[in-house]
C-alpha cells in the first residue's frame, strides 16, 4: 500500500511531530510504503529531519499561496507513483489534495481538524475548507472528539486518534542542577507554560498569576518557553520587581529538559478565539509527570482528568488559576499522584504505538474499501 502524505511544512510544530514519529512507526510494517510532499515557498531554518528509509521526501514547488500549477504537480506525483492513499495534513493541502485524489481514484484522508474552535462560522477559513473538501473525503481525521464536533463532521466520516507520544523523546535529559544554574533559577518550584505567544494562548492570564503568587511567596520562579508576535507586548507586562522570577526562555530545542524542571505545567487558553486539540505541550509534561492545570476548553478535557491528572479551569479566571496552582505547589503529595496518573495515561492511551495502530486500521480499512469496491 502507498501513501502519500501532503504538507505544508516540516517545521518544528506538534502536527509535523506527528507526521514523523506515524512515519516511523509505518515503517515497521512491510506493507506500507510512504511518501511525503511538501510544499516549498521559502527555506526553513529549523525543520524535522525524516530517516529516507522511513519515507521519500518530494518538494513541490509554489510560488503563491494560491497556485494552481499545485494541483497537476500532486496529480502527475500521485499518478507517476500509484498511490492508493492521499493524507493532508491541513486545511490548504485538503483544497489541493481532494480534487487530485478524486481524479486519480485514490482514497482520501483528510487530516484537516487539529483544533477544536468556538463559534465556528464560514469567516473561520479552516472550517470553510474543511466544508469544501469534506465530500471529497473518505475519511476526516482529527486529534480529539472536541475537533470533530467542533467542524460539524459526521459520524460516518469522522476519526479520532489521538498524538502519540515518543518516549526516547525524555531520554538523556539535561541534569536539572545544571540547566538550573544555566537559567538562572535559585527557587525550589517552578511553574511553566510551553506555548507560542499569539493571542490564542492566554499569556496576559499566565502573567498575572505569576505577579500575584510572587507577592505572596518567595519560592516560585515562572517559566514561559516559546516565540512570537505577542512575546514583546507580554515581556514588557511584567513589573521591573517581578521581572527577576519570571523568565521568558523564548523558542528552545531543550523544552523537554526544561519541562523536566517544572513543579507543576500550566496552559492557559484564550477561549473566546480557540479551543485547543490535544495540545502537544500537555502531553509532553505529563509524559514526564507533572501535574496540570490548564483551561476547559476544547479537547484538553479529553486529555487532562479533573482531579486526576491535573486541574481545568475557565478561561481568564486568575482566581481559580491561582488557587489550582497553589493547590499543587502546597501538596507535593497530591501534585506527585497527578503527575504518576498522567504519566501512565499518556503511556497507554497517547502512546505511540497506539497511534500509529489507529492509523494502520485506518489506512488497512480505506484500502480493504477500495478493493471490494474495484471487484
Amino acid at each position: 500500500m502507498r501513501i502519500l502524505h501532503f504538507t505544508e511544512s516540516l517545521g518544528r510544530g506538534g502536527k509535523e511531530r506527528q507526521i514523523v514519529e506515524l512515519l516511523r512507526g509505518l515503517f515497521l510494517h512491510r506493507d506500507i510504503e510512504s511518501f511525503v510532499a511538501v510544499t516549498v515557498t521559502y527555506e526553513e531554518d529549523d525543520q524535522y529531519e525524516i530517516d529516507s528509509e522511513h519515507a521519500q521526501i518530494i518538494p513541490l514547488i509554489r510560488k503563491s499561496r494560491r497556485d494552481l500549477r499545485l494541483f497537476k504537480s500532486l496529480y502527475d506525483l500521485a499518478s507517476n507513483l500509484k498511490i492508493d492513499i492521499v493524507h493532508s495534513w491541513g486545511s490548504m493541502c485538503s483544497i489541493y489534495a481532494a480534487p487530485v485524489a478524486r481524479l486519480c481514484g485514490t482514497a482520501f484522508v483528510n487530516g484537516f481538524v487539529r483544533d477544536a474552535p468556538p463559534h465556528m462560522t464560514l469567516r473561520n477559513k479552516h472550517y470553510l475548507r474543511g466544508k469544501l473538501t469534506l465530500p471529497f473525503s473518505d475519511i476526516v481525521v482529527a486529534n480529539s472528539r472536541a475537533g470533530l464536533a467542533a467542524y460539524d463532521i459526521p459520524e460516518r466520516k469522522g476519526v479520532c486518534i489521538y498524538n502519540g507520544f515518543n518516549p526516547e523523546r525524555v531520554l538523556n535529559l539535561t541534569d536539572k542542577a545544571e540547566l538550573r544554574s544555566m537559567l538562572g533559577i535559585t527557587t525550589p518550584h517552578i511553574v511553566g507554560m510551553v506555548a507560542n505567544f499569539t493571542p490564542y494562548k492566554d499569556y496576559a492570564i499566565f502573567v498575572e498569576m505569576a505577579c500575584r503568587i510572587c507577592h505572596l511567596r518567595d519560592d516560585v520562579t515562572f517559566v514561559a518557553v516559546g516565540d512570537g508576535e505577542t512575546l514583546s507586548q507580554v515581556r514588557d507586562s511584567v513589573p521591573l520587581e517581578q521581572s527577576p522570577r519570571i523568565k521568558f526562555l523564548g523558542r528552545r530545542k531543550d523544552v523537554e529538559s526544561i519541562v523536566n524542571l517544572f513543579t507543576v505545567g500550566v496552559l492557559a487558553t484564550d477561549s473566546c478565539l480557540h479551543g485547543e486539540g490535544i495540545s502537544n505541550a500537555i502531553v509532553e509534561c505529563m509524559a514526564l509527570g507533572k501535574p496540570i492545570v490548564a483551561t476547559n476548553d476544547g479537547g484538553t478535557p479529553e486529555l487532562v482528568l479533573e482531579g486526576q491528572t491535573g486541574f481545568l479551569v475557565p478561561s481568564h479566571d486568575a482566581v481559580v488559576l491561582i488557587d489550582r496552582v497553589l493547590k499543587l505547589l502546597d501538596n507535593a503529595e497530591l501534585a506527585n499522584e497527578f503527575g504518576m496518573e498522567g504519566r501512565r495515561r499518556i503511556e497507554t492511551a497517547f502512546s505511540l504505538d497506539t497511534m500509529t495502530n489507529a492509523y494502520l486500521c485506518l489506512y488497512r480499512g480505506l484500502a480493504d474499501r477500495r478493493a471490494a469496491r474495484d471487484m
